[in-house]
């Protein structure tokens, strides 16, 4: 299992993070810092425990809001060529 941790390739999981203006690891951190502190005054305001089904809606949202910044250059090809099509 280490083994695939040895292997794997670095410096290009860094270049590709490290890519971008401003860096996709500053978007990634700022989108997930924003969900934090949404996170963190809704516990100290609200006495009560969010549904199960809302709290699994919100950590889609989540996850759809990383992949959409991970992809985002992928994601506006396709909306280009929606919106060439119609």
């Amino acid at each position: 299992m280490l083994e695939l941790f040895e292997r794997a390739r670095w410096d290009q999981a860094y270049d590709y993070l490290a890519s971008g203006d401003p860096p996709m690891i500053a978007r990634l951190l700022a989108i997930n810092t924003i969900f934090l502190i949404l996170y963190v005054v809704r516990k100290v305001r609200v006495t009560h425990s969010m549904r199960e089904s809302t709290m699994y809606q919100v950590q889609g949202l989540l996850l759809l809001a990383n992949f959409l910044i991970l992809f985002q250059s992928d994601v506006q090809n396709i909306i280009d060529r929606l919106i060439r099509a119609i």
